[in-house]
């Protein structure tokens, strides 16, 4: 994203800034005297006009999902380069795309089942989401594995943009990172890990959360793997057993850090054979 656009983006979408509409039962953010109309106009050229709410329901969202799934476009091969890109710092809008997209990889169709969010899929039974705010934070880098909806948001317009070019470089970038992670301590938990990325400086245009949100797409993976729970990568798991399996976490691993990283330590190590398998890294 070019630095004007997302200029505006911030001034809109700054913390503080907006209300809660308690129509749309969603935050609203007002648009400030420093946007001008030909800021709004340049926004929405992009497909980036703010306050663009849109109420999904449950069945809508899953078929829409299921639908992208077929998209020929949204392949391994591409995430996994989108990934890369972002990774690098050179394209951070790229970091989330892996993650929806494991997400929907062993997804299927079904009914909904709970009350106002599927113990099956996770998806809400009914929301109204500014789609223009929540593709803001994955411009800014940031990526997250809790609300499946965002992928909904996320995907569609992930496969509007061309495949990235790959280098040499932008893999030995996350191979180098992996064999430092690989040297933790057995008993190092993913908040000293992260804490010794940001230390050592291995991860270049990232704060405490979007090295986190790196981590966690790297265990949904199973490259950072844990004896909890299996990754998105070979099975998807129902928010109902997911719920079941946080249960278990011991006091040592209880966090603010969620399922897969959330039951990570040291002596888990990195899984290279499923790096390979992802990443093509043999090729």
């Amino acid at each position: 994203m070019d630095k004007k656009t997302l200029s505006i983006l911030k001034k809109i979408y700054f913390h503080e800034n907006g209300f809660y509409n308690s129509k749309l039962k969603s935050h609203e953010h007002k648009i400030p005297a420093t946007v001008t109309q030909a800021d709004l106009e340049l926004l929405d050229s992009k497909g980036l006009k703010p306050n663009n709410f849109e109420t999904f329901d449950h069945d809508n969202s899953l078929d829409r999902l299921l639908k992208l799934r077929e998209n020929k476009k949204l392949t391994l091969d591409f995430v996994t380069t989108m990934f890369l890109k972002g990774f690098t710092g050179e394209m951070p809008r790229g970091r989330q795309t892996l993650m929806s997209y494991l997400y929907i990889k062993h997804l299927s169709k079904h009914s909904f089942v709970g009350k106002d969010t599927c113990e099956i899929c996770g998806l809400p039974k009914v929301k109204t989401e500014d789609r223009t705010h929540k593709l803001y934070t994955y411009y800014l880098g940031y990526s997250w594995n809790e609300l499946p909806l965002h992928y909904l948001i996320e995907l569609e317009e992930a496969i509007t943009f061309d495949k990235p070019e790959i280098t040499k470089t932008d893999r030995e970038k996350l191979e180098k990172s992996l064999e430092f992670i690989a040297k933790a301590d057995e008993k190092e938990t993913p908040s000293k890990l992260e804490k010794r990325l940001a230390s050592n400086k291995i991860l270049d245009q990232t704060d405490k959360y979007k090295r986190y949100g790196i981590l966690q797409t790297l265990s949904e993976c199973g490259i950072l793997p844990n004896k909890f729970m299996r990754p998105k990568y070979e099975q998807f798991t129902s928010q109902k057993d997911l719920w079941k399996v946080s249960e278990k976490l011991t006091t040592s691993f209880r966090s603010d850090i969620i399922l897969p990283l959330g039951g990570w330590k040291g002596e888990n190590g990195i899984d290279t054979k499923r790096y390979n398998e992802i990443f093509n890294a043999t090729k």
